[in-house]
């Protein structure tokens, strides 16, 4: 309307039910990030019920109403773009911001939070990084990972979930800078062992698996001597979490790295809740390689005869 300055007012929007009903979800989940594929979850979940379905209009749930839902929670200052992630990631402004874990968790939905970010969590090192390490998967096992998921949601919602109506799950890499934090961000072909920490939605790598991390990812866990010493003090306590992971690994320098360390280096071949796993691994061990303990540095005379192993560090 026209008033007297000339000045014409922005048209006025209203929430729609739909949206408020999505909006709903979120807020009692607590989730103060939301993506595209999470919204249109919740909209399958608003189809569900006995109400719901008549906000439809007869049509099913899809990428237009998807887009509807968005346009509209945007316009009347229910969700706004996420200032780090940017594109297809929410803020969802009724609920306070979230640290960057949490962030990083809600809008990427296959990775975890590990290696020195994980040994602190863990309780493993004394040393605070100022950065958040995390590991996402690579590209064909985040679309494997992602259609396992997807397929997993058209069997929960059979009335709803149409192939051809579904907005697809994305795995957005996590920005160099997320909630003022510097990220440190491993592609990993395979995808290690995570937790879900308790009361949040942070993922964590079990600590078997940052154990296993740390041999895998010395530079990334505050090198191979403070690595060394983590394992002196605190291996023992772990060491059956750490025998499986260790025995379920693939690469088999990890496994003799692993099996100096805890046979030699802290005399534990012989304990009955590993001993078994660390004779095992002893056919890993190769006469006359260059294998080395610490892959940042050269190879160094000193040696384990047994592991056939550089101990270079």
């Amino acid at each position: 309307m026209d008033n007297a300055s000339g000045f014409i007012a922005p048209p006025s929007f209203k929430r729609t039910r739909l949206a408020t009903a999505v909006l709903e979800g979120l807020t009692t989940d607590g989730d103060a990030v939301t993506t595209r594929y999470e919204v249109w979850r919740r909209l399958l979940h608003v189809w569900n019920t006995p109400k719901g379905r008549g906000l439809f209009r007869g049509e099913m749930p899809g990428a237009i109403h998807v887009q509807r839902v968005i346009q509209n929670l945007i316009r009347t200052h229910g969700l706004t773009a996420d200032p780090d992630y940017g594109r297809n990631v929410y803020r969802v402004l009724g609920l306070g911001d979230a640290p960057a874990e949490e962030v990083f968790a809600l809008a990427t939905p296959f990775g975890y939070v590990a290696h020195l970010s994980a040994m602190q969590r863990w309780g493993l090192t004394d040393r605070r990084p100022d950065a958040l390490h995390l590991v996402v998967p690579a590209a064909p096992a985040a679309r494997r990972l992602a259609e396992e998921r997807m397929a997993e949601d058209r069997r929960q919602f059979p009335d709803a979930a149409k192939e051809e109506n579904e907005v697809p799950l994305t795995n957005p890499r996590p920005p160099a800078i997320l909630r003022g934090r510097k990220t440190v961000t491993v592609t990993a072909k395979e995808m290690g062992r995570w937790i879900r920490v308790r009361g949040g939605h942070t993922r964590l790598a079990t600590v078997g698996q940052t154990f296993l991390d740390m041999l895998d990812w010395p530079d990334l866990c505050g090198g191979m001597a403070h690595v060394r010493d983590v394992w002196r003090e605190h291996a023992d306590i772990h060491l059956e979490e750490i025998a499986a992971s260790i025995d379920d690994s693939g690469s088999p320098i990890v496994k003799v790295r692993a099996g100096y360390l805890l046979d030699e280096l802290l005399g534990l071949g012989d304990d009955a809740r590993a001993a078994e796993r660390i004779a095992g691994w002893l056919r890993f061990a190769q006469r006359g390689s260059s294998r080395v303990l610490d892959p940042s540095k050269p190879f160094a005379t000193d040696h384990s005869e047994k592991w056939m192993l550089s101990l270079n560090v």
